[in-house]
């Protein structure tokens, strides 16, 4: 595969064309595991819960198996290393395969300051967690600004251009952090792109997947975009 392209498909078989022991470094969000039929809330909350969760299953964004995602993309890394995103469904499964591979394990968290309303009987689902699973040996920077260590992160729910899209100072924390310019960051399933652009922005290659045909276009129109930008900058 070329390097800094975006391309067009089914993450799982697009994986596969990828040459093993190639990746630094994979920042990813993968689909969720969300039933917008269940539940105790009713009215509004409920309303918005399946509105919002609808949406993510137009996008094919409710039905996900880690381990097979996880042992697939292994032999992909040069070594295992990632930041993966995940609800609390899903964190048991990303922590059981850290530790059934004897990997390092951290969790970090990223808060909504105005999360879906759904409430009665628990919590509000205002948090979602990022599972850093990394090898011995992987690069781990220490010169970075004291806050880009946090493990919490404040996420404004202000509409983006994706209905799952991250902040792209969080994505810049984690690139900046775990890879060096020119390495090769891996995100399979690239929503918005702004993983993508956050590596291109901090001079390290990439390559993305993405499944639907609306977000891959506008995708490569944000990369072009943000290129001619850092030629600008760059003259």
């Amino acid at each position: 595969m070329k390097l800094n392209q975006i391309y067009l498909g089914d993450a799982f078989k697009l994986i596969q064309q990828i040459d093993d022991k190639s990746a630094d470094l994979i920042i990813v969000d993968p689909t969720y595991n969300f039933n917008p039929y269940t539940g105790r809330d009713t009215g509004k909350n409920i309303i918005a819960k399946r509105r919002y969760i609808e949406n993510l299953n137009d996008l094919d964004c409710c039905a996900f198996n880690p381990l097979e995602f996880l042992n697939l993309i292994r032999p992909k890394m040069k070594r295992f290393y990632g930041y993966f995103f995940c609800n609390k469904k899903l964190l048991k499964a990303y922590l059981d395969f850290a530790d059934y591979n004897k990997l390092t394990f951290d969790v970090l968290v990223m808060a909504k300051n105005n999360p879906i309303p759904a409430y009665k009987g628990h919590h509000l689902p205002d948090l979602e967690y990022i599972v850093l699973i990394r090898e011995s040996k992987t690069y781990f920077s220490q010169n970075e600004d004291f806050d880009n260590y946090r493990k919490f992160y404040l996420k404004s729910c202000k509409q983006g251009i994706h209905p799952a899209e991250k902040p792209a100072a969080l994505l810049e924390r984690f690139i900046k952090i775990s890879s060096r310019p020119n390495d090769l960051i891996l995100d399979c399933f690239a929503g918005s792109g702004s993983t993508l652009i956050a590596a291109q922005k901090l001079k390290r290659n990439f390559i993305g997947f993405e499944i639907d045909k609306r977000y891959f276009d506008m995708i490569n129109e944000r990369l072009m975009n943000s290129k001619n930008q850092l030629d600008l900058f760059n003259e």
